[in-house]
């Protein structure tokens, strides 16, 4: 698949698959407020972003950060180019890497969809509840006012009622990929101390924490984790970060108005100063 060039709000360009998966991802990212969750962002910190897709994440913590070093991670061949291109352009540049994380070192297979490419997961129920939020958002029946506008202004409520274009949106692949660990990724790459551990990864966020060995979490100052497998996942995860001495906060992300079950839990370790 072709790569294309979009230029970002502020003039700098960008290699993607999709244009209009970048301005929902860019509504979404930019606008976040990681301070009011506790985070801070040290201009030479040390960050992992698992699940970058094309590495917008990456993009805004260069922005924030410009001394710091950024490992990214993203399985899917066809969107890890245009990671690959997008770090390449940061300066420093970031890392990329063909690499989805999880519980131990193999292969998975994943669902990724071309039209959607955020949306691709290695759990095919979590990946199905997040294309009824979207048909739900696209149609109108649901969303938030500010998150309507966006789909609006893409002209994606237009397409909702065009049974072709839907779907080859929703159309999936079958995709095997090469899978290893947060702390062997640690060992290999030398890393002492982790200042944010971004988890974005469709329903794998159990799978990619499951690979940390207890001897690394000291060493993992901040997380911010999304997660896709409902309440009772979310509040065992929250207590779990409080029982390893991270203090905690919740954020619903906008698919969560589609009526899927979609949040943020950030994690930052008490009396840590990054």
């Amino acid at each position: 698949m072709a790569l294309v060039t979009k230029a970002l709000p502020g003039g700098r360009e960008i290699s993607c698959i999709n244009p209009y998966e970048v301005d929902f991802s860019v509504h979404e990212i930019f606008s976040a407020d990681l301070a009011a969750h506790g985070i801070a962002l040290p201009h030479d910190g040390l960050f992992l972003d698992v699940g970058a897709n094309i590495g917008l994440f990456s993009l805004r913590l260069r922005e924030k950060c410009p001394a710091a070093r950024i490992l990214a991670y993203e399985p899917m061949p066809d969107v890890l180019r245009a990671l690959a291109e997008n770090m390449g352009r940061l300066a420093p540049a970031g890392e990329a890497y063909a690499l989805a994380l999880g519980a131990e070192p193999g292969t998975a297979t994943f669902d990724y969809f071309p039209g959607l490419t955020a949306m691709s997961s290695s759990h095919p129920d979590v990946a199905e509840k997040m294309a009824d939020g979207i048909r739900a958002i696209m149609a109108g029946a649901s969303g938030s006012a500010e998150v309507r506008d966006l789909v609006e202004s893409t002209g994606a409520d237009e397409r909702a009622t065009d049974g072709a274009y839907m779907e080859d949106l929703f159309r999936r692949q079958r995709v095997t990929v090469d899978v290893d660990t947060v702390s062997r990724q640690l060992t290999r790459h030398g890393i002492e101390r982790v200042d944010l551990l971004k988890v974005d990864t469709e329903g794998a966020e159990l799978d990619v924490l499951a690979g940390i060995a207890e001897a690394d979490w000291p060493k993992i100052s901040q997380l911010m984790v999304e997660v896709h497998l409902g309440d009772e996942v979310l509040n065992d995860l929250a207590a779990d970060f409080e029982a390893r001495g991270y203090a905690i906060s919740i954020d619903r992300h906008p698919l969560a108005d589609g009526g899927a079950a979609v949040s943020q839990i950030y994690a930052v370790r008490r009396g840590d100063k990054p």
